[in-house]
């Protein structure tokens, strides 16, 4: 008998087969597709080829090895230490404490920002050197009021301050 191929050069008479790969890899009895097998060389290739890659799959799903009980425990015990601080009352304030963190950070970015700034951009005023004065006069600070000469005179100011209300 002449086989057909098609486009993807199997045969035709390959193709009512493959249909039964899976259920056959799984352990169903086919004795056609034994039949077949025994013939067919390619079919012979998918199939080990299936075998092979179902193992590899298998092999990387399972675990290497059983988990020490050292690993178990240290599991366990992070598991009841994060228990025991969510339960604590001081799990309350921890958001705060982060917030209050970023805040502060921001704060510093902000204030850091702001200097360079200053420094780097703000208008500069020029001042002359010659018009800075560092000590003071006596002309600079003020001088209390002298005092009445006589009585007349503190009443001439009582009057004035009434009438200025």
């Amino acid at each position: 008998m002449k086989k057909v191929f098609n486009k993807s050069n199997n045969p035709i008479e390959c193709r009512k087969f493959e249909s039964r790969f899976e259920d056959y890899l799984g352990g169903a009895p086919d004795f056609e597709l034994e039949d077949h097998l025994t013939r067919c060389r390619d079919c012979r290739m998918l199939i080990e080829d299936s075998r092979l890659a179902g193992d590899l799959l298998r092999a990387a799903w399972e675990p290497a090895s059983e988990p020490s009980r050292a690993f178990l425990a240290n599991v366990m015990a992070r598991i009841h230490q994060e228990e025991a601080r969510v339960k604590s009352p001081a799990a309350f304030w921890a958001p705060l404490e982060f917030l209050a963190s970023r805040l502060s950070l921001t704060a510093a970015v902000l204030l850091l920002a702001l200097s360079v700034y200053l420094v780097e951009f703000a208008p500069h005023r020029d001042v002359a050197l010659g018009s800075i004065r560092t000590e003071l006069s006596a002309s600079d600070i003020p001088q209390p009021p002298s005092d009445p000469v006589s009585n007349e005179e503190v009443l001439q100011s009582l009057a004035e301050r009434n009438n200025g209300r």
